[in-house]
């Protein structure tokens, strides 16, 4: 499976985006070595907006018809925002519809192992650890076991991912995975082994996945996701410092979200980083720079 790299010079961010090839990314995005972007830790960060990726669509010759796929999973990014926004602190919680055969509010101990002998997840996982990336298939296997197989419910394992994401953002992150348990959306998503093997290129078969999809409503718990565990997801913050404010400077405050590096570049600020680990039901952040 592919490793990706993320650089940290702007400049490379920059040439990244020059990358972009929406064609691709329509007839290959669903598989896990498919042309998608690897912008979304930037764009989360703020460091570039969905706006600027737009623009550089349209800057790179390709028509809005062309780009409709690509374009579109800006727009639900940008949209699950605006439900935030809308709904506030509700996206905790189940927001449209009780999650169904809940038997623990915690997380495989499995799933945290990368062990649940689904090679393509289980490779995934170990390598969501190294790189803090999951192609947003993965995410979807992964949240579908934890859910909808190990019937757990979405909260905590909703925040195991965010707590390891590169791109954390917790407004497609807790809303995606309630999508996928069913508490917002019509139905729950499920995957098999036929369906990861076929967008993972594996040939694994005789697992618990490699069933039909009506035998999803009759599917136990597997004993390799029994055993649960409630990791502590905790960020080690720095000790108290006493911040001193020069008045004859600007003092320019970053959070998380907002890493613009040309946030008036011109000027030379006094800077902080901001980072509340109270936020947000008491999610403990963890950033990789």
């Amino acid at each position: 499976m592919k490793i990706i790299k993320f650089p940290i010079l702007f400049s490379e961010v920059q040439e990244r985006l020059q990358q972009i090839n929406p064609v691709k990314y329509t007839n290959t995005r669903n598989y896990v070595d498919g042309s998608v972007s690897y912008l979304s830790p930037y764009i989360s960060r703020g460091i570039i907006s969905t706006k600027d990726v737009f623009q550089q669509v349209l800057n790179l010759g390709y028509s809005v018809k062309q780009s409709e796929k690509f374009i579109q999973e800006l727009t639900w990014r940008d949209y699950w925002q605006q439900i935030w926004i809308a709904k506030e602190n509700e996206i905790n919680f189940d927001l449209k519809n009780k999650q169904l055969k809940v038997s623990n509010t915690a997380i495989s101990k499995s799933i945290l192992e990368a062990n649940t002998g689904i090679k393509a997840i289980d490779t995934a996982i170990t390598n969501f650890y190294n790189n803090g990336y999951l192609h947003n298939h993965l995410r979807m296997y992964i949240a579908s076991l934890a859910c909808n197989v190990a019937q757990s419910h979405w909260s905590f394992p909703a925040k195991w991912m965010y707590y390891h994401l590169l791109d954390a953002d917790w407004a497609s992150n807790a809303l995606s995975w309630q999508w996928v348990a069913g508490t917002n959306s019509n139905k729950k998503y499920i995957a098999n082994q036929d369906n990861i093997n076929k967008y993972c290129h594996t040939k694994q078969s005789n697992t618990f996945l490699d069933i039909s999809y009506d035998d999803f409503d009759t599917l136990k718990i597997p004993k390799e996701l029994l055993e649960t565990d409630s990791c502590l997801l905790k960020t080690p913050m720095p000790e108290k410092e006493s911040i001193k404010i020069d008045k004859k400077k600007s003092t320019y405050i970053y959070n998380f979200y907002n890493l613009d590096p040309l946030w008036d570049q011109e000027i030379l600020p006094i800077e902080y980083f901001y980072l509340n680990p109270h936020i947000l039901i008491n999610i403990q952040y963890h950033l990789i720079v």
